[in-house]
């Protein structure tokens, strides 16, 4: 087997792995949120549950990059896989069964999250492992369409499920998508690239890579940047919007469902969109321009009074999305030694996730003092100014 073949064979069973247990985040994270709403009937109690479900990040996700550096980082991503699907399983168990307790459907969140942290470090590592950094902008851009596809086809599945099944149900399909994925992952030739563990203490080499991110002016104010935005963003995208669909338009978990693929359709044009930007505008610029658009587009929201409408709006944010992630990991990537990706990709997970847990928390707090339109509108104003800064800044706008 040549080594094109090998990468295209890699690349296929990889996307499809991807494709499968993203599917099931979306209906896991549908599931979770609207079951949550339903039980408590409370914007406060699913603030906090969400919370719970990406605290491991915040907790110890810097280690997780400290494990993918040392460690082999398929098995890693094996482990993870298996993990959630063994945890996400006994939720719908619980719930037929009578047993509907808040705190036990959020420790299972958390246990879930925990080996989910180990599994983002370790992907975006071994991807630099399996193909050419000069391809690396395109090959990234083709699995982000793995997860739009199923960001999209998930929450439309969920939606159609619910005239079918019980919400209980949707927690089973989850777990079924891992196993799917664990079958995928297994076809991929891995590299003969074994990582050398070293007799440094975990927390000697989380220091070196903070070190050394700390050296890389132009990387480490992207990381910087992110925090911020992801601290407007990702609290009203996971739960901002279940309680616009409940709260305000008076929707249901399936309008929910819908609206959500809306957004995967419109990260699947944006994927599209990177590919072709790619090599006439600089990555960093492309990430800026990215963060405007996922920004401004939320502050539209404030105007939306029908689901159709908002499933408009949902769509041209959802642009945005690709144009921030694969141009934000393509800089990683190229711009850092390999032994460092899984320390410097737990940073950029704590960006995403970890802020997430504080997100979601204020989220909930704040909608039940103000209305859900308002703060849409407020943090989507200041999450376009965070790529008003990144396109303002050259060391920025010039990462290439």
């Amino acid at each position: 087997m040549t080594n094109h073949s090998i990468q295209k064979r890699n690349l296929s069973f990889l996307w499809l792995a991807q494709t499968m247990s993203q599917a099931g985040d979306a209906i896991y994270q549908l599931a979770l949120l609207w079951l949550v709403l339903e039980i408590s009937n409370s914007p406060i109690i699913t603030g906090f549950i969400a919370m719970s479900a990406y605290l491991p990040a915040l907790l110890f996700g810097l280690f997780a990059g400290v494990f993918s550096d040392k460690f082999n980082r398929f098995k890693l991503m094996i482990f993870s896989n298996v993990g959630q699907a063994l945890t996400v399983v006994i939720i719908p168990f619980l719930l037929l069964n009578g047993h509907d307790s808040l705190w036990l459907i959020c420790g299972l969140a958390f246990l879930r999250s925990c080996f989910n942290t180990f599994f983002q470090p370790a992907l975006q590592s071994f991807i630099p492992m399996l193909f050419p950094r000069d391809g690396i902008v395109k090959i990234n851009a083709i699995l982000a369409t793995s997860g739009q596809i199923a960001w999209m086809i998930g929450p439309f599945f969920a939606g159609v499920l619910l005239t079918l099944v019980s919400l209980p149900n949707l927690f089973l399909v989850d777990a079924v998508s891992f196993i799917l994925s664990i079958g995928f992952l297994l076809f991929i030739v891995q590299p003969n690239l074994p990582i050398e563990t070293k007799g440094a203490s975990q927390w000697d080499e989380l220091k070196s890579g903070l070190s050394f991110l700390y050296s890389q002016k132009p990387l480490y104010w992207m990381i910087i940047i992110t925090f911020i935005n992801n601290l407007f963003i990702m609290g009203p995208a996971i739960v901002g919007l279940p309680i616009l669909v409940k709260s305000s338009l008076h929707g249901t978990a399936s309008d929910f469902a819908f609206i959500e693929g809306c957004m995967a359709a419109g990260a699947l044009i944006g994927s599209f969109l990177v590919t072709k930007l790619t090599g006439k505008l600089s990555n960093g610029l492309i990430w800026g321009i990215g963060l405007f658009l996922d920004g401004i587009t939320y502050s539209f929201i404030y105007w939306t009074n029908s689901v159709e409408m908002t499933m408009l709006m949902i769509f041209f944010h959802g642009i945005g999305i690709p144009l921030i992630m694969v141009s934000r990991t393509s800089i990683v990537q190229m711009h850092t030694p390999n032994k460092f990706h899984g320390r410097l990709f737990s940073v950029v997970h704590l960006g995403v996730v970890g802020t997430t847990a504080i997100s979601t928390a204020l989220v909930g707090l704040i909608t039940s003092m103000i209305s859900v339109k308002l703060l849409f509108h407020v943090i989507g104003i200041g999450a376009a100014l965070c790529g008003i800064v990144a396109m303002a800044v050259p060391s920025l706008r010039k990462l290439k």
